[in-house]
Protein backbone atom coordinates (compact mmCIF):
# COMPACT_ATOMS: atom_id res chain seq x y z
CA UNK A 1 0.00 0.00 0.00
CA UNK A 2 1.20 3.60 -0.83
CA UNK A 3 1.27 5.78 1.77
CA UNK A 4 0.30 9.87 0.66
CA UNK A 5 1.94 11.29 3.89
CA UNK A 6 4.71 9.68 2.59
CA UNK A 7 4.77 9.64 -1.47
CA UNK A 8 1.96 12.32 -2.10
CA UNK A 9 -1.27 11.91 -4.09
CA UNK A 10 0.33 9.90 -6.76
CA UNK A 11 -2.45 7.12 -8.14
CA UNK A 12 0.00 5.85 -10.93
CA UNK A 13 3.06 5.31 -8.68
CA UNK A 14 1.96 0.86 -7.91
CA UNK A 15 2.11 0.36 -12.17
CA UNK A 16 5.83 -0.73 -12.03
CA UNK A 17 6.26 -3.54 -9.06
CA UNK A 18 9.14 -6.01 -9.42
CA UNK A 19 9.10 -9.21 -7.50
CA UNK A 20 11.98 -9.49 -5.10
CA UNK A 21 15.34 -10.68 -6.80
CA UNK A 22 18.07 -9.02 -8.57
CA UNK A 23 17.82 -6.20 -11.06
CA UNK A 24 19.80 -4.39 -14.07
CA UNK A 25 19.50 -0.63 -13.83
CA UNK A 26 21.45 0.64 -17.73
CA UNK A 27 20.81 4.24 -19.03
CA UNK A 28 23.02 7.65 -20.69
CA UNK A 29 23.36 10.81 -19.73
CA UNK A 30 24.50 13.93 -21.46
CA UNK A 31 26.04 16.72 -19.74
CA UNK A 32 25.99 19.95 -21.57
CA UNK A 33 29.51 20.83 -20.29
CA UNK A 34 31.58 23.61 -22.30
CA UNK A 35 34.68 21.68 -21.77
CA UNK A 36 35.86 18.37 -23.24
CA UNK A 37 35.20 15.60 -20.53
CA UNK A 38 36.46 12.02 -20.42
CA UNK A 39 33.93 11.12 -18.06
CA UNK A 40 30.81 12.68 -16.45
CA UNK A 41 31.37 13.27 -12.73
CA UNK A 42 28.12 15.16 -11.68
CA UNK A 43 25.18 12.93 -12.97
CA UNK A 44 24.49 9.72 -11.78
CA UNK A 45 20.99 7.31 -11.51
CA UNK A 46 19.95 7.04 -8.14
CA UNK A 47 17.62 3.77 -6.57
CA UNK A 48 15.95 4.13 -3.51
CA UNK A 49 14.01 1.94 -1.37
CA UNK A 50 11.38 2.34 1.26
CA UNK A 51 10.71 -0.59 3.66
CA UNK A 52 7.87 -1.12 5.89
CA UNK A 53 9.67 1.35 8.75
CA UNK A 54 9.88 4.01 6.65
CA UNK A 55 13.69 3.60 6.02
CA UNK A 56 15.19 4.67 2.87
CA UNK A 57 17.91 2.91 1.25
CA UNK A 58 20.23 4.57 -1.79
CA UNK A 59 22.01 2.96 -4.57
CA UNK A 60 24.00 5.70 -6.86
CA UNK A 61 25.28 4.30 -10.18
CA UNK A 62 27.40 6.56 -11.42
CA UNK A 63 28.42 7.08 -15.59
CA UNK A 64 31.37 4.40 -16.91
CA UNK A 65 33.10 3.52 -20.00
CA UNK A 66 33.86 6.01 -22.84
CA UNK A 67 31.31 9.09 -23.72
CA UNK A 68 30.58 8.23 -27.07
CA UNK A 69 28.74 10.91 -29.29
CA UNK A 70 28.51 12.90 -25.88
CA UNK A 71 26.69 10.81 -24.19
CA UNK A 72 28.15 8.61 -20.89
CA UNK A 73 26.73 4.85 -20.23
CA UNK A 74 25.17 4.10 -16.93
CA UNK A 75 24.62 0.79 -15.22
CA UNK A 76 24.21 -1.01 -12.04
CA UNK A 77 23.37 -4.33 -10.12
CA UNK A 78 20.83 -3.58 -7.31
CA UNK A 79 18.83 -6.22 -5.17
CA UNK A 80 14.54 -5.82 -4.30
CA UNK A 81 13.80 -7.44 -0.70
CA UNK A 82 10.43 -8.85 0.28
CA UNK A 83 10.58 -5.89 3.21
CA UNK A 84 10.87 -3.32 0.28
CA UNK A 85 7.27 -1.39 -0.15
CA UNK A 86 8.59 1.47 -2.36
CA UNK A 87 11.29 1.48 -5.49
CA UNK A 88 12.31 4.87 -6.85
CA UNK A 89 14.70 6.30 -9.63
CA UNK A 90 15.91 9.61 -9.16
CA UNK A 91 17.93 11.19 -12.17
CA UNK A 92 20.77 12.95 -10.29
CA UNK A 93 22.04 16.22 -11.88
CA UNK A 94 24.80 17.92 -9.80
CA UNK A 95 26.72 20.01 -12.38
CA UNK A 96 25.80 23.43 -10.87
CA UNK A 97 23.43 24.59 -13.26
CA UNK A 98 24.94 23.18 -16.56
CA UNK A 99 22.33 21.00 -18.46
CA UNK A 100 21.57 17.20 -18.26
CA UNK A 101 19.91 14.61 -20.43
CA UNK A 102 18.97 11.28 -19.18
CA UNK A 103 17.84 8.72 -22.15
CA UNK A 104 16.83 5.03 -22.66
CA UNK A 105 16.42 4.17 -18.88
CA UNK A 106 15.93 0.51 -18.67
CA UNK A 107 15.51 -1.64 -15.44
CA UNK A 108 15.28 -5.39 -15.88
CA UNK A 109 15.48 -8.51 -13.96
CA UNK A 110 19.25 -9.64 -13.52
CA UNK A 111 19.13 -13.32 -15.03
CA UNK A 112 16.84 -11.59 -17.81
CA UNK A 113 17.64 -9.81 -21.28
CA UNK A 114 15.94 -6.77 -23.18
CA UNK A 115 15.85 -5.28 -26.17
CA UNK A 116 14.31 -1.95 -26.69
CA UNK A 117 12.66 -0.42 -30.03
CA UNK A 118 12.65 3.45 -32.01
CA UNK A 119 10.42 4.14 -34.24
CA UNK A 120 9.59 7.53 -36.17
CA UNK A 121 6.38 8.46 -35.13
CA UNK A 122 5.56 10.02 -38.48
CA UNK A 123 6.82 7.09 -41.04
CA UNK A 124 6.70 4.75 -38.61
CA UNK A 125 10.22 3.04 -39.69
CA UNK A 126 12.63 1.29 -37.24
CA UNK A 127 15.19 4.03 -36.52
CA UNK A 128 16.93 2.21 -33.50
CA UNK A 129 17.43 -1.23 -31.66
CA UNK A 130 18.87 -1.17 -28.35
CA UNK A 131 20.77 -4.35 -27.75
CA UNK A 132 21.00 -6.22 -23.78
CA UNK A 133 23.53 -4.08 -23.20
CA UNK A 134 21.60 -0.86 -24.11
CA UNK A 135 24.36 -0.13 -27.08
CA UNK A 136 21.94 1.36 -30.05
CA UNK A 137 22.10 -0.15 -34.03
CA UNK A 138 21.09 3.02 -36.09
CA UNK A 139 19.23 3.09 -39.44
CA UNK A 140 19.16 5.28 -41.60
CA UNK A 141 16.44 5.47 -45.07
CA UNK A 142 16.46 7.44 -48.31
CA UNK A 143 13.91 9.50 -49.25
CA UNK A 144 11.78 6.48 -50.89
CA UNK A 145 12.04 4.63 -47.64
CA UNK A 146 14.83 2.27 -48.93
CA UNK A 147 17.44 1.78 -45.87
CA UNK A 148 20.76 3.37 -46.93
CA UNK A 149 22.78 2.64 -43.82
CA UNK A 150 23.16 0.70 -40.35
CA UNK A 151 25.32 2.03 -37.60
CA UNK A 152 26.30 0.28 -34.24
CA UNK A 153 27.02 1.96 -31.40
CA UNK A 154 30.37 0.27 -29.31
CA UNK A 155 32.31 1.13 -26.56
CA UNK A 156 34.96 2.55 -28.62
CA UNK A 157 31.95 4.98 -30.58
CA UNK A 158 29.45 4.49 -33.67
CA UNK A 159 30.82 2.64 -36.89
CA UNK A 160 28.84 2.77 -40.27
CA UNK A 161 28.22 -1.52 -40.60
CA UNK A 162 26.29 -1.76 -43.55
CA UNK A 163 25.51 1.04 -46.79
CA UNK A 164 23.92 0.58 -49.58
CA UNK A 165 23.06 2.97 -52.78
CA UNK A 166 21.06 1.94 -55.34
CA UNK A 167 19.36 3.50 -58.59
CA UNK A 168 17.48 2.59 -61.14
CA UNK A 169 19.09 2.56 -64.53
CA UNK A 170 17.78 5.12 -67.00
CA UNK A 171 17.11 4.50 -70.65
CA UNK A 172 18.76 7.40 -72.86
CA UNK A 173 18.00 8.61 -76.82
CA UNK A 174 20.53 5.95 -77.91
CA UNK A 175 19.34 3.32 -75.98
CA UNK A 176 16.21 3.23 -77.48
CA UNK A 177 17.32 4.05 -81.13
CA UNK A 178 19.48 0.55 -80.60
CA UNK A 179 16.31 -1.08 -79.29
CA UNK A 180 14.44 0.03 -82.58
CA UNK A 181 11.92 1.98 -81.44
CA UNK A 182 10.75 3.89 -84.95
CA UNK A 183 14.24 6.29 -84.59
Amino acid sequence: PIDPAVYGDCTECSSFTPAPGEYVISGWVKEAQTEQLTTYTDTALEVHFTDYDQKVRRQTFTPSGAIIDGWQRITGEFTITDEMVHLGIDLVNNTGGVMAYFDDIRVHPFNGNMKSFVYDPHTQRLMAELDENNYATFYEYDQEGGLIRVKKETEKGIYTIQETRSSSPKKSILNIIDEGDGY
